[in-house]
């Protein structure tokens, strides 16, 4: 279901990413689920949390400042769930998922952040 903040794209698919990793975290081992993979959910919400602020500021700067963090977030996000692949900790097919959908948020904020400037 859609509505409000999830009208703005990249906000609904961050919280797509994340709905789909709580699926995968859940089959990670007990030993990195609460490590590496609340880690991984945590820089999910972070980044969620970037993007609205973003999306409800007026101010250039400020809408800039949060999408770098956001930015950074999912630089952070590619680089754990590569290392969550690795672990074994997620399977080759969630691992592309997961990237995919990462991937299109980080194409969707780089055109946000090149139309700021």
């Amino acid at each position: 279901m859609r509505g409000g903040v999830l009208d703005v794209p990249i906000v609904y698919a961050l919280y797509q990413a994340y709905a789909s990793f709580h699926d995968y975290v859940l089959r990670f081992p007990k030993s990195q689920r609460y490590s590496l993979g609340q880690t991984i959910q945590q820089q999910l919400l972070d980044a969620i949390e970037a993007v609205i602020i973003a999306a409800s500021s007026s101010d250039t700067a400020t809408k800039t400042k949060y999408l770098r963090v956001a930015s950074a977030k999912l630089d952070l996000l590619r680089l754990f769930t590569r290392l969550a692949k690795d672990c074994k900790c997620l399977d080759n097919k969630s691992y592309l998922q997961l990237e995919s959908q990462l991937h299109e948020a980080g194409r969707m904020l780089g055109g946000w952040l090149k139309s700021l400037s």
